[in-house]
């Protein structure tokens, strides 16, 4: 009998699920006997719930981002509020022990600090030895992910580990290696091929412009401004779950001049930037890894406050992307990196100088070494 994996994360949607996917994806590539269950906990647990929470945190950082930036880890607000989550916690516990009775996992890998808390209070309370594992999909941890019960943890650089060890974390418990992409992005397609397959431009540079996997940000502004450039080039946007968004391009993108493509959400994002020159996108770490990996020149806009903010500062910090969020001065950027060919090779270079493209895979031998 194989070994038995489960992953955990909430929501079905968003970069806490892709991360899940992608990590089961690189567990069965190392090791085909093993037992992946990928399980968004919370819609499992509590779909209604869910649904509500969903909906309340997508308009918050949608219409109202200040807001969570305001209450996003600040020390007062966690420290407040550990008591009443280790009581709601409990509230889970006999469904968190009839997941482990079927599923009966040699390990534990959170991809969303919720997840990891609840079951960081389980192993507390029943002295469970079964490893857990915390893998952190941003650049900067945050309070929430710090608990007692967590055996590893997985992170993006040395920075994110300062930042936990500073908080009480044992530096052995924290393993620098990377926000875990999908080991499609250990592949590179051929220009051609894929302009053959999408019907893109081979001959003209292109950019990208994606909203995470929810769509958001100011696209189609952004892309009415890209228009107005005096250049050729092609766009290409990825909607996401956006299904307004993508309808929206389905009805006007007649009126656009340059060519213009369309998708919603999809699986070979991969292939498309390796297409691309530039990607215009918000904050998220694994939208921002997968581009570090494919050697994209990288502008970041409106980034959510609280975690994405974070994201950004560090990347800036490494000189490694450019941020804008003013849309007339995005499309000014995009020019300049259009006629300077060695202003785009510089952030191209800069970008796959920090990436981790074999993220998942490493994690992945961590966790087979582990069980």
């Amino acid at each position: 009998m194989g070994k038995r994996v489960l992953i955990l994360h909430i929501s079905s949607v968003g970069g806490h699920s892709k991360a899940a996917q992608n990590l089961k994806e690189a567990l069965l590539f190392k090791d085909k006997d093993i037992s992946v269950t990928n399980l968004n906990i919370f819609g499992h647990f509590y779909p209604k719930t869910e649904k509500i929470v969903d909906f309340v945190y997508t308009n918050v950082i949608k219409y109202f981002p200040f807001l969570w930036g305001k209450i996003y880890d600040r020390k007062t607000i966690v420290k407040n509020l550990n008591p009443f989550w280790r009581r709601i916690n409990k509230f889970s516990f006999k469904k968190i022990a009839n997941l482990l009775n079927d599923s009966k996992p040699d390990c534990i890998l959170t991809t969303q600090a919720f997840p990891c808390g609840i079951i960081s209070s389980f192993k507390e309370y029943f002295k469970i030895k079964i490893p857990l594992v915390a893998i952190v999909t941003d650049y900067y941890p945050h309070r929430f992910w710090i608990h007692v019960g967590v055996d590893k943890y997985i992170v993006a650089s040395k920075e994110a580990k300062d930042i936990l060890v500073h908080e009480n974390v044992l530096a052995s418990k924290i393993e620098v290696i990377g926000i875990p992409i999908s080991i499609k992005f250990l592949v590179s397609h051929d220009r051609y091929t894929i302009a053959q397959t999408f019907g893109f431009r081979k001959d003209l540079k292109t950019v990208l412009i994606m909203g995470g996997g929810l769509g958001l940000g100011p696209i189609r502004e952004i892309s009415k401004a890209l228009e107005e450039l005096d250049k050729d080039f092609q766009v290409i946007i990825i909607c996401g779950a956006n299904s307004k968004l993508f309808n929206w391009f389905e009805k006007n993108k007649k009126y656009f001049k340059k060519p213009l493509f369309h998708f919603g959400y999809v699986d070979f994002v991969n292939k498309i930037m390796d297409f691309s020159d530039i990607i215009i996108t918000k904050g998220g770490g694994i939208t921002i890894s997968e581009a570090l990996a494919k050697g994209l020149a990288i502008i970041i806009t409106n980034p959510i406050p609280g975690q994405e903010e974070r994201n950004v500062n560090f990347l800036l910090s490494k000189d490694a992307v450019i941020r804008e969020d003013n849309i007339f001065n995005i499309s000014k950027k995009v020019e300049i990196l259009l006629k300077d060919d060695s202003a785009l090779n510089y952030f191209k270079q800069r970008a796959k100088s920090i990436s981790c493209s074999d993220s998942s895979t490493r994690i992945a031998d961590l966790i087979l070494k582990m069980i």
